[in-house]
């Protein structure tokens, strides 16, 4: 899968130590590109972010939208 959502230049400059990648966009961006990892059959997502609580809030308001949503996806299809 091609995503134009994951930005990588952290992981360019720190040598990809760690978890260095991240996607970007707006939350509805964001979540079309996690759905595209379900729907390739991916099973678990590590969403994490530089700032722990107030990412926590944001990924909040965001990961109940696509769980919605992908409650309508067929993995492998």
């Amino acid at each position: 899968m091609v995503d134009e959502r994951l930005w990588t230049a952290v992981a360019k400059t720190t040598g990809a130590a760690g978890n260095s990648t991240a996607l970007v966009g707006s939350s509805e961006q964001v979540a079309d590109s996690l759905l595209g990892y379900v729907r390739l059959g991916v099973g678990t997502l590590l969403i994490r972010g530089c700032s722990p609580l107030a990412d926590a809030r944001d990924y909040g308001t965001l990961v109940r939208p696509v769980r919605e949503r992908a409650g309508a996806v067929t993995v492998g299809a």
